[in-house]
């Protein structure tokens, strides 16, 4: 096998965490090399807040995308039962906060775009088929039989990927109890509620409904983002929506059998005990993964490619300025993924329970969820 590249840095990933953990990197003075394709345009969307606006200030991509966010002004919650609102956060008073919604496809296209006009930055199409990360060697092997070393390589292929396998993780989609039911819809086909530019959350009974505006550049249109998390059933998708939502009025368009849901396993919050085996360092959700209960999975990718930056500015030893790195983002990160997986627990109660919790949050008022999510926005 040939040696084809010189650069210190490896990254394993074309998606939102390899590239703005490539973005990291070579603002921070490094060369380096993704490996992977870059996905083909993504669907569906996701939330941005305060601290997902800060990181990608930090890795200065915020200007670049800010076109093709949507402004969300508000989270609002209520009863899928009785579809009264139980508590509004206002994200316009006090103070303004940033809070938006972005499609998956646009994010990564405008950081792909970032990462191709940055001189430290190449990109190999090949895949990678095998890591080699021992005392001695950090090297890496594609599909195409060639081998690259490399001082670090960094892991940003997804809890699925190659990377967290080579660090030793167990399959944490044994025993999965939730799934995620997700959709984008035209917003032209659904009652006009659902494009309030606002986070709209019902609480049900077992069950969660999330949904938000987004404008989708690829469709040219202003789409809905849905995503509904209940416990995991081998029953079909039209199903459960049927089951769930058929006899709650605001809610029974979304059982119309024109709109495509796809189904996927819906794991607790949860970090790996290690992100770090040698010269190989794992990023977004391969070392961590939060579930949709705090519109986090993006926003804590971005933190750790921001947070990394500042981790490899300004170092000779980059293998032991990442290993760092990575206790310190898993101290940060471990009160959110608690958080995360308390809001999981209190949204997934059922009977007298999602009553009671209901109550708490009408009688709690904003105040309670200003609180609860300010603690993740300004860690």
């Amino acid at each position: 096998m040939r040696e084809t590249t010189s650069a210190k840095i490896g990254v394993i990933g074309g998606a939102i965490a390899g590239l703005s953990a490539a973005l990291a990197i070579a603002d921070a003075g490094h060369q380096l090399v993704i490996f992977g394709r870059v996905p083909p345009h993504l669907s569906g969307a996701l939330q941005l807040a305060p601290n997902g606006f800060k990181a990608l200030k930090d890795l200065g991509a915020l200007d670049a995308l800010m076109p093709s966010m949507t402004r969300l002004n508000a989270i609002e919650i209520r009863s899928a039962r009785t579809n009264s609102c139980l508590s509004v956060l206002d994200h316009d008073s006090p103070q303004r906060r940033d809070y938006a919604a972005i499609g998956r496809g646009a994010l990564c296209d405008g950081l792909h775009k970032l990462a191709r006009a940055h001189k430290a930055i190449s990109f190999c199409d090949e895949m990678v088929t095998d890591i080699i990360c021992t005392n001695e060697t950090t090297s890496l092997v594609t599909d195409k039989a060639t081998h690259h070393s490399f001082d670090l390589i960094i892991g940003a292929d997804g809890k699925d990927g190659l990377a967290r396998k080579v660090i030793g993780a167990s399959d944490d989609n044994a025993n999965i109890t939730r799934q995620a039911l997700r959709a984008s819809v035209p917003a032209a086909s659904l009652p006009r509620h659902f494009s309030t530019p606002r986070t709209q959350l019902w609480l049900g009974n077992g069950y969660h409904l999330v949904s938000y505006p987004f404008f989708d550049s690829i469709a040219d249109e202003m789409m809905v983002n849905l995503v509904l998390c209940s416990p995991a059933s081998p029953k079909q998708a039209p199903q459960i929506l049927r089951e769930l939502l058929a006899k709650r009025p605001v809610l029974a368009p979304l059982c119309d059998g024109k709109i495509s849901w796809y189904k996927t396993p819906l794991p607790p919050a949860n970090q790996l005990a290690t992100w770090r085996k040698n010269g190989l360092v794992l990023i977004g959700d391969g070392a961590h993964f939060m579930p949709p209960h705090l519109a986090q999975g993006a926003g804590q990718t971005l933190e750790d490619a921001a947070t990394l930056k500042a981790a490899l500015t300004g170092v000779s030893d980059i293998n032991q300025a990442a290993a760092k790195w990575a206790l310190m983002r898993q101290r940060a990160l471990s009160p959110i993924i608690e958080q995360a997986e308390a809001t999981g627990a209190m949204m997934r109660l059922s009977g007298p329970f999602a009553m009671l919790r209901n109550a708490a949050v009408e009688l709690g008022g904003h105040q309670l969820v200003e609180k609860w999510m300010t603690k993740v926005w300004n860690a």
